[in-house]
Parts: C-alpha cells; sequence; structure tokens
C-alpha cells in the first residue's frame, strides 16, 4: 500500500475550494492537510510542514499563485487550477504540465492524480 500524499490547496474561490476539498477527501491516495485562500499563509505553513502535493490556483485576489513556488522543494508536485488557458500556457512554460481547467469535474482531477510520481520508498520515512 502506497503512503498518501500530504497534500494543501491554495484556492480563494469559495465554490472551486469545496469541490476541491471534497475530491481530495474522497481520494484514497490524498491526504489533504489544510486548505488556504493567500499565498502568505500556505507559505508560512509549508516551511513548518512539508508536503508532497499542492493543488495551485494561479488567479488570486491579490498576487499569483506561481509565487508560491519559489518556496516549494524540488520534490513538491504541483496541479495548477485555473479558469485561464493562458495560465496553462504559462506553467508549461516553467515546468508544470499537470493543469486543470476550470470548472473542474471528477474526471480531469482523477486523470491528474494519477499523473503524479508516487513517493519513493525513502519518501515515506
Amino acid at each position: 500500500m502506497h503512503k498518501k500524499l500530504k497534500t494543501i490547496l491554495l484556492e480563494d474561490d469559495m465554490v472551486a475550494r469545496m469541490l476541491l476539498t471534497n475530491y481530495c477527501n474522497n481520494h484514497p491516495a490524498i491526504e489533504l492537510l489544510k486548505d488556504f485562500d493567500d499565498i502568505s499563509t500556505a507559505k508560512e505553513y509549508i516551511a513548518k510542514e512539508p508536503v508532497d502535493l499542492v493543488l495551485l490556483d494561479i488567479q488570486l485576489k491579490n498576487s499569483s499563485g506561481f509565487d508560491l513556488l519559489p518556496y516549494l522543494p524540488p520534490s513538491t508536485q504541483v496541479i495548477v487550477t485555473t479558469g485561464s488557458t493562458k495560465n496553462i500556457e504559462d506553467a508549461k512554460k516553467i515546468g508544470i504540465d499537470n493543469c486543470l481547467l476550470k470548472p473542474i469535474v471528477l474526471e480531469d482531477f482523477l486523470w491528474s492524480v494519477k499523473r503524479l510520481k508516487p513517493l519513493s520508498s525513502e519518501e515515506m520515512l
């Protein structure tokens, strides 16, 4: 049995956050640790608690989700969630090709999770 991916969600839209929280809580490979609606609290959290996966909204009220990326260890996987095809193009330019276009349907979420790398035995310790 694989260890669950320790996950945080950064999403400022309440409806999208509730939907993604529901998807995560019902997925056997994901352990949703916390959700955030702004970059600053997410940065504070990941500085103390390492995570395996970030579900990352790009268009936030006062910032861009891309601003969180420098604070993530290289091993952290990212699924971009956005309502803009331009943000998907921008994500691909910096090497993030696991993206979900809003509105996010369950089948697309499941496909994105399936694309993630499982944790190695060292990461499971």
